[in-house]
């Protein structure tokens, strides 16, 4: 590497660290070093440095889009917050990447279909909310994918 080369990455990185935040969760805010709410992107991480999570954070609070990691760097679940709790859909995986859950949610309260498979990718509950509670019919399917039970709420 060249010595211009080598002055530029040091500067870029010299850089990166003035200009970088430190953001940390206080009484249920994201704040940043000032103590001033944060908006912006934040990225967790496991001892390991690998990533953990990443946020989108609207004036101190979870509210957008956010990915968990499992500690092999593969997406265990994705979903969205809205004024920091859960509201949408949800998606959970196992490492390996199979569908584990398929969940909803309106304004934090649990909402509509919600899915659950095992790790070998059968089918095993389907359950229906409104507005936080039991509704509908559930069905529970057994290791080889056959209803094995029914329940009326």
């Amino acid at each position: 590497m060249s010595f211009k080369t080598t002055l530029i990455v040091i500067s870029i990185l010299f850089s990166t660290a003035l200009f970088s935040q430190q953001i940390t969760k206080k009484n249920g805010f994201y704040v940043n070093e000032k103590g001033e709410k944060y908006s912006g992107i934040y990225i967790s991480y496991f001892p390991d440095n690998s990533k953990e999570a990443v946020f989108t954070i609207k004036n101190g609070v979870e509210n957008g889009s956010v990915e968990f990691y499992h500690s092999t760097n593969e997406i265990m679940e994705q979903g969205n917050f809205r004024d920091g709790v859960k509201h949408g859909k949800w998606v959970r995986w196992s490492i390996g990447g199979n569908k584990l859950a398929e969940a909803n949610y309106n304004k934090g309260k649990k909402q509509g279909k919600w899915l659950i498979w095992d790790e070998r990718g059968t089918k095993r509950y389907e359950m229906f909310y409104a507005n936080g509670a039991k509704t509908g019919t559930w069905m529970i399917w057994d290791e080889q994918g056959q209803i094995s039970n029914k329940k009326q709420y």
